[in-house]
């Protein structure tokens, strides 16, 4: 058997112990399921809350509130004595001549059905108010108005939509969960291994090489996976939310070229933090009481660099880690999104990202193998540094 079949059949050994497709099945059902509750979960608590009665001493009528019984009213005193038996509070609104409408509730204690209260009746007064100045119809609605703010686009083609502009967050969203999913499962995937004492065994077979290799090629394939579902699962979140609020259904607009960046840079970037962590994975003995587990947190501030830079795709602190191998990955695909990146950056970039990645892997093969048949004990700092650069240990 070839070295890239033995690559192969591990990646995918790894990729199906992971990968089980009744649980997937299951988290979106449960996903939607949960979806579903959230958004319906207003309206069957509206539906489901008790009326309340509230006293009113008022000169004019009040608009209706659902699950709210407006009862007017003669002596405001005697109603404060029925609170919390016939009344669920005590509304009182005062028409000042000097001041305006002044309104105040009493109540016997906070309750959620207040607020709703409380903003319904400011915003009625607000406009009785408007309405008492002797504005015409068209003079209301230009105070209800904010003034508006437009930016016209010379080139009409830059124009996109709400659900585009989204694009960058959905991509870095879904390449963080993709790293830390990557995080878990390659602890898992090499720490059992060594604890189950298989390594000697596998080895007789495979070179740590293969080995690792085939791991990043099953985990990646993974993380992959991950991130297609949930971008999915953002883009169907948003069109539910434009059809729940009367919008118009849009979809975000990408095209080709942002497909393949963010496809390459993706791949070779979760490729290369694998390579990282199977590499420091393989030094820990038990990652229960290893002071080393949370070492390997540290390629989410890879991550972390893109959203520092999500309000200024273009400046130059983004240009600099676009270019950067290490978050590059994750910066580089936020900014072929937001527009204005020539094709031979981004692929220049990718370059850098490819050199970077044969380094990285190069070096972390040799500390896989230092610390692989390690048991009992820990590899020392020193040692893993002459395994990264490739020098003789010391016995």
């Amino acid at each position: 058997m070839t070295r890239w079949q033995q690559v192969i059949r591990i990646g995918g050994f790894e990729f199906r112990r992971f990968f089980k497709w009744k649980q997937e099945l299951f988290s979106l059902v449960l996903m939607g399921v949960l979806f579903g509750v959230s958004m319906g979960w207003g309206h069957l608590k509206t539906a489901l809350e008790e009326t309340h009665t509230v006293a009113v001493v008022a000169p004019f009528e009040l608009p209706t509130l659902p699950n709210i019984e407006w009862q007017f009213v003669d002596d405001r005193e005697q109603a404060l004595t029925g609170i919390g038996d016939e009344f669920s509070g005590v509304l009182r609104i005062v028409d000042d001549a000097t001041t305006g409408y002044r309104s105040d509730l009493v109540v016997k204690s906070n309750a959620g059905w207040q607020s709703r209260v409380e903003a319904s009746i400011q915003g009625y007064l607000q406009q009785r108010k408007l309405g008492d100045l002797e504005l015409t119809a068209e003079q209301i609605q230009v105070l209800n108005n904010p003034p508006s703010f437009a930016i016209t686009l010379q080139n009409e083609e830059d124009e996109r939509s709400s659900a585009t502009k989204a694009l960058p967050t959905m991509i870095l969203v879904s390449i963080m969960v993709a790293v830390f999913g990557s995080f878990g499962l390659m602890m898992t995937a090499i720490t059992q291994e060594k604890q189950q004492r298989v390594t000697e065994q596998l080895l007789t077979l495979i070179t740590p090489s293969q080995w690792m290799d085939g791991k990043i090629l099953g985990v990646t394939l993974h993380c992959l996976k991950s991130m297609a579902t949930i971008l999915i699962l953002i883009v169907l979140v948003v069109l539910v939310m434009s059809v729940a609020s009367g919008d118009e259904m849009t979809y975000p607009a990408f095209g080709a070229e942002l497909i393949i960046v963010t496809l390459l840079f993706a791949v070779f970037g979760l490729g290369m933090i694998n390579a990282m962590m199977a590499g420091f994975a393989a030094t820990i003995d038990d990652p229960n009481h290893s002071g080393r587990s949370a070492m390997m947190l540290l390629p989410a501030l890879f991550v972390g660099a893109g959203f520092g830079v999500m309000d200024s795709p273009q400046g130059l602190l983004a240009q600099i880690l676009s270019w950067f191998p290490l978050t590059s990955f994750a910066v580089m695909p936020i900014r072929v999104a937001d527009g204005g990146v020539a094709w031979w950056e981004w692929l220049g970039s990718f370059g850098v990202l490819l050199l970077t990645v044969y380094f990285i892997r190069s070096a972390a093969v040799r500390l896989f193998s230092l610390g692989i048949t390690m048991y009992g004990k820990e590899p020392t700092w020193g040692s893993m540094g002459r395994a990264l650069i490739g020098r003789k240990q010391v016995d």
